[in-house]
């Protein structure tokens, strides 16, 4: 938890500094999961983790452009990214 709020006060103190590297970092993330995701073919459950996937990184998006507080738009970050790690150790170790 502490790691958590280190990294929080972070991306609060430089907010507009980081908001295009959490994208670029988002979106870099989010095509290694839809690129492993789509190499194995696409069925039922690829589709589902790639919803998932589309939709963690469109959080973060709406929340950025929707001007929500910059801890609201810090957790849409943290936990959509902690979402696609999770979805590309699923896919490569599978």
């Amino acid at each position: 938890m502490k790691l958590y709020t280190v990294i929080e006060r972070f991306y609060v103190s430089k907010f507009y500094l980081l908001i295009p590297a959490a994208i670029i970092i988002l979106a870099c993330t989010g095509s290694f999961v839809v690129y492993y995701l789509t190499r194995s073919g696409l069925g039922p459950l690829n589709f589902i983790q790639l919803t998932i996937c589309v939709a963690a990184s469109m959080g973060y998006l709406a929340s950025v452009l929707g001007q929500m507080p910059r801890k609201v738009t810090f957790g849409f970050f943290f936990y959509g990214m902690l979402i696609q790690i999770v979805l590309l150790a699923i896919n490569l170790t599978f």
